[in-house]
């Protein structure tokens, strides 16, 4: 009798019970924050540049702003999903920018096109370009 009461009273107990299950909130925006020196290579000149960058999170949940683009102090928006990051097309100070770029080991690889829209007579510049972190 003793032993179905106390069952009784714990499938009460458990049945009444909620089980809440909190998971860690992973932003993969925070482990490309940060600094970067970058040498650039452009394949419609066939000149290398090396300049800084600076990857900071913006206010949209998977959006980084990258700043001192193609050495032109651009503020690039792009998205990040998993180890990809999106450069949609924008036009920003009288460039016409897109591209995208791989993240791997603390390393970033990019590859981006980028017009200049009031010189008509320069060629749109095909940029690969290696970022590391400093």
């Amino acid at each position: 009798m003793k032993t179905r009461m106390i069952l009784l009273i714990l499938m009460v107990l458990f049945t009444s019970c909620d089980l809440i299950i909190i998971e860690p909130v992973y932003d993969v925006r925070d482990s490309i924050t940060g600094n970067y020196q970058i040498e650039e290579f452009s394949q419609t000149y066939n000149d290398y540049v090396r300049y800084h960058i600076y990857i900071r999170k913006s206010g949209v949940y998977d959006e980084i702003i990258i700043a001192n683009f193609y050495n032109a102090g651009l503020n690039v928006r792009a998205g990040v999903m998993y180890d990809k990051i999106y450069i949609s097309k924008q036009i920003l100070n009288g460039y016409e920018i897109e591209g995208v770029g791989t993240i791997y080991d603390g390393e970033i690889q990019f590859s981006y096109r980028v017009r200049d829209i009031y010189a008509y007579t320069r060629p749109t510049d095909f940029c690969n370009a290696t970022a590391w972190f400093k």
